[in-house]
C-alpha cells in the first residue's frame, strides 16, 4: 500500500494582490494555505474567504511552512508570532531581515560591493543639517521603510522641501543623489537552503512619478547591463541569500548600472511570468516550500501593463481598447472593493507567441485608452 505524504500547510502573511496570486498558485497545485488577514475586505479575503484567519496562535498552530507579501514586519515581530517554527518562513528570517527597510539593505549592498546611488542614512535632526555637505540638489529623500508604489518617496530640491520630507516621513530617512537614468530594470531569483535556485528573466521597466506603468521582456538594454545584472545577482544569491528576492536597477546614459533596492517576495516587476512564462513567480515559491526542484524560467516576448484606478467606486469595469487577435492578451484585476484614483487596481498582460507586433506600442495603446 502506498502512503503519500500530505502537503504542508502554507501560511500566508498579508492578504493584498500578492498574496492573492501566491493563493493562486496554490490552490492550482492542490497546497493547501491560510493567510494571516492584515486589513478589511482585501483582495485575497474576497476570492478565499474559507482560507483566511485573524488569529494569529490558529495561523502557526494549523501552518507548517510561511511566506509573505510584504516586508512590513520586522525581523523580532516575526520571531515572536513565529516563534519555533521561525526556521520555516520562506525567506529565511536572517535573510528576510536585509529587506526589512531600505537603510539595510544599502548597508548589505554596500558590505558585498555592490554599486549603488550615493547615500546617507539621517537618523535625527543634526543629521539633517549635514545633508547639503555631502549632496547637492536636487536629491531623492526616501522613508526608510513602509513606502511603495511611489509613496514614502520624493524628489527634493531645496532644504525647506528636505525639513518637509523629515516631518512627513520621520526618522530614519534615507537620502541619495538623484542618478540621470537612460531605463530602468528589475530581475530577481528564488533560491532554496540547499542552494537550488532559479533566475526571473531581466525585464526594462517604466516609471512614472516613482509609479511602474509598463513592463517589457526581453528588456531592450546591452550586453554591458545585462552582464552587470547578472554579476550583482550572483553575488547576492552566493552571500547566500534564501527565498525569493527580486531587485531594481538603474541605468545611466553610459550603461553604468546601481542597484536601486530589492523585497524579499514576488513583484510586480515580474507579473508578466504569470502569462509569459514556463513557471511563474508565484509558481517558483510554491515549488520551494515543497521543496520540488526548480526548473529554468524560460520567457516569450511579452508587456505587463499596471492598470491604476481613474475613478472612485465600488467593482468598476476595466474597459480595454480594441487589440490584435493574434497577441494573447490577459487582463487580470485584484478584486480590490473599492476603486479610487491612482490605486493598483490590476494589470493586463500581453504575449506575443508568433514575435510579430511591436508590443510596446500596444502597452502604451493600453495605457492611454484604457478605462476604470
Amino acid at each position: 500500500m502506498t502512503h503519500h505524504k500530505k502537503p504542508s500547510q502554507i501560511g500566508i502573511f498579508g492578504d493584498g494582490q500578492l498574496a492573492l496570486m501566491l493563493a493562486e498558485s496554490f490552490t492550482l497545485k492542490n497546497l493547501p494555505f491560510l493567510a494571516l488577514l492584515q486589513s478589511d475586505n482585501s483582495p485575497l479575503e474576497r476570492t478565499f474567504p474559507q482560507a483566511v484567519t485573524r488569529d494569529s496562535a490558529r495561523f502557526v498552530d494549523e501552518c507548517d511552512v510561511f511566506t509573505l507579501e510584504n516586508e512590513f514586519l520586522k525581523k523580532d515581530e516575526l520571531l515572536q508570532i513565529l516563534g519555533a517554527k521561525s526556521t520555516q518562513l520562506f525567506p529565511a528570517i536572517d535573510s528576510y531581515h536585509h529587506f526589512a527597510d531600505k537603510i539595510s539593505q544599502r548597508n548589505l549592498f554596500q558590505n558585498l560591493g555592490l554599486p549603488s546611488p550615493k547615500w546617507m542614512a539621517v537618523l535625527s535632526h543634526t543629521d539633517l543639517k549635514n545633508v547639503t555637505s555631502r549632496f547637492s540638489y536636487p536629491l531623492i529623500a526616501k522613508a526608510s521603510s513602509g513606502g511603495y508604489d511611489g509613496k514614502g518617496v520624493r524628489v527634493i530640491k531645496n532644504e525647506i522641501e528636505l525639513q518637509s520630507a523629515s516631518e512627513a516621513f520621520g526618522y530614519p530617512l534615507l537620502v541619495e543623489e538623484k542618478v540621470s537614468l537612460k531605463t530602468e530594470v528589475a530581475q530577481g531569483f528564488v533560491r532554496t537552503k540547499t542552494g537550488d535556485m532559479s533566475f526571473l528573466p531581466l525585464v526594462e521597466t517604466l516609471q512614472q512619478d516613482g509609479i511602474c506603468h509598463l513592463v517589457q521582456y526581453p528588456a531592450n538594454v546591452s550586453e554591458k547591463v545585462m552582464t552587470a545584472v547578472q554579476n550583482a545577482l550572483t553575488r547576492l544569491a552566493d552571500y547566500p541569500l534564501v527565498g525569493i528576492f527580486n531587485f531594481e536597477f538603474f541605468v545611466d546614459e553610459n550603461d553604468h548600472v546601481t542597484i536601486n533596492e530589492g523585497a524579499p517576495r514576488p513583484h510586480n516587476s515580474q507579473h508578466l511570468t504569470i502569462d509569459a512564462s514556463s513557471v511563474s513567480q508565484f509558481d517558483l515559491v510554491a515549488l520551494a516550500l515543497s521543496q520540488l526542484p526548480l526548473p529554468k524560467v524560460t520567457t516569450t516576448p511579452s508587456i505587463m501593463v499596471n492598470i491604476l484606478g481613474q475613478t472612485t467606486g465600488k467593482d468598476v469595469p476595466l474597459i480595454l481598447p480594441e487589440l490584435p487577435s493574434s497577441v494573447k492578451v490577459t487582463p487580470k484585476l485584484y478584486g480590490k472593493e473599492k476603486c479610487a484614483p491612482g490605486r493598483k487596481m490590476g494589470h493586463v498582460n500581453l504575449v506575443d507567441e508568433d514575435g510579430t507586433h511591436d508590443l510596446k506600442s500596444l502597452g502604451e495603446k493600453i495605457l492611454r485608452e484604457y478605462r476604470l
